[in-house]
């Protein structure tokens, strides 16, 4: 421990008495040892890299999952890309108790009062339904997974400070782009690659043949769909709004959706692009893209048709059809419960109580996005979903529209907002909001907006108040 000298206060008054009588024996200032104040341990710890890291293990998708509860219909599977998000969820715990803060904005208010809905709903499907312990159990653990991946936004929103943003963004940028060149390469050489994974897998029950389509490594055309769109919508709006971007990545990424012939990725595609447009317009970059895209469709126009035909994706099959079905089945629920629903992921047990055969894990669900989750939670449920996508979108659009905002961020907000309307519009044909993959990258995605926004707008700011909540231990 080191030490410092101080002269006190009687000693300097003795010597300036010797000073002045010259008669007056010469006392010295006696020193005295004063110990030195033991330095704070100062915390440099972020988990920057922890949230990249987390981020590329979503390249892992279905390919790495331990099943933990089952009743035959139904299971919980253990996912090890849920193994990663709860390793951050503890890294994110150690540097708030480190920090001594914790900071809940509206979005994450309002999705801990979504899930508190989630849990009331599922505990009254047992009176309501007569639901088992088991069931209950189950049910349960896919709320806690959903809390799981919503906290992810909670991570990120303490964490990842401004000068990240770009970081993040470019790891999720650079999984997406893996992503998208194995499923093409999945597509050519592994024809009905779930059923390869899983060969004892139930066809239609567990996994549905997909042929060539392209599932990647989620082993569903749909989602895969949902994951590319995400970024592919981004990419258009940096080039719209004028940012330099390769023009390999947006095109490998059209070739990818392509690919996994998902009718309503296109439909996404098709209102996002046209959202682009009406905020920035068109630019010369994009006409370029776009124009390479025409062209490359046009050259490979027979193939395509040829393609899609064999999937029956230009008339209406049985696929289409049995949504129609779905959702006709899930507005009889809504309607009978349509205050707070039938219960967080009961769905499948209610349909049986109803008298409706079940038809493995597929009936636990039902293609309808913001539907769906208005028959789990109820009019109360889904109200607090379109807050938290209200709180984003305003978010979003302050952002691309203040002067303030460096051009790259006003591009990736633009993105980021639109691609979570054009998501809500294709989830209404595929249960991609609900999806662990997906809910991933779009909270981390959101999470990326409110660091953008505290970085324009100071926080101490009268016109900026992005907090609900800001805890703070002080000891």
């Amino acid at each position: 421990m080191g030490t410092r000298v101080a002269h006190s206060r009687d000693s300097a008054i003795v010597a300036r008495g010797a000073i002045a009588r010259p008669d007056a024996p010469v006392v010295r200032p006696t020193p005295r040892i004063v110990p030195a104040r033991a330095a704070l341990p100062v915390w440099h710890f972020r988990p920057l890299l922890v949230v990249r890291i987390a981020v590329l293990m979503i390249l892992v998708g279905q390919l790495g999952r331990v099943p933990v509860l089952s009743t035959g219909a139904s299971e919980a599977p253990l996912l090890v890309n849920d193994l990663f998000v709860m390793a951050l969820l503890g890294v994110g715990l150690v540097t708030a108790l480190a920090s001594r803060q914790f900071l809940i904005d509206w979005v994450g208010g309002l999705g801990l009062l979504f899930i508190s809905v989630g849990a009331i709903s599922a505990i009254l499907a047992i009176p309501r339904f007569g639901l088992d312990g088991l069931q209950l159990v189950i049910s349960l653990a896919y709320l806690a997974r959903w809390s799981v991946y919503f906290g992810t936004y909670l991570v990120v929103i303490n964490v990842v400070r401004a000068g990240d943003v770009q970081a993040v963004w470019k790891a999720l940028e650079t999984m997406i782009l893996i992503f998208a060149a194995f499923g093409i390469v999945q597509s050519i050489f592994l024809p009905h690659f779930a059923q390869l994974v899983y060969p004892e897998s139930r066809v239609y029950q567990d996994w549905d043949e997909q042929g060539h389509r392209l599932v990647s490594t989620v082993l569903e055309p749909n989602i895969a769909g949902s994951m590319i769109l995400l970024v592919l919508l981004i990419h258009l709006a940096q080039l719209a709004s004028g940012e330099r971007l390769p023009f390999w990545k947006p095109l490998l990424l059209f070739a990818a959706l392509v690919a996994s012939l998902s009718r309503s990725s296109f439909l996404g595609l098709m209102l996002g692009g046209l959202l682009i447009i009406s905020i920035h317009g068109v630019s010369r970059r994009l006409m370029k893209v776009g124009g390479g895209v025409l062209l490359l469709a046009l050259a490979g126009l027979p193939k395509i048709v040829q393609y899609a035909s064999t999937y029956n994706k230009f008339t209406v099959d049985a696929s289409a059809l049995s949504r129609v079905e779905n959702w006709l089945r899930a507005l009889r629920l809504f309607f009978d419960h349509p205050f707070i629903g039938v219960g967080f992921n009961t769905y499948g047990y209610v349909q049986e109580r109803y008298g409706f055969e079940l038809r493995g894990a597929s009936s636990f669900s039902v293609d309808g996005g913001l539907l769906f989750i208005a028959v789990m939670t109820g009019l109360l449920g889904l109200a607090l979903y379109l807050g938290m996508l209200v709180v984003v979108l305003r978010r979003c659009r302050s952002l691309w529209r203040d002067e303030n905002t460096p051009p790259e961020w006003k591009a990736l907000a633009t993105g980021i907002g639109v691609a979570t309307v054009a998501l809500c519009v294709q989830s209404l044909f595929v249960n991609a909001l609900l999806t662990p993959f997906v809910m991933e990258m779009v909270w981390l995605l959101w999470g990326l907006t409110f660091a953008m926004r505290r970085g324009v707008v100071p926080r101490a700011s009268a016109t900026n108040r992005p907090l609900l909540v800001q805890a703070r231990v002080v000891g």
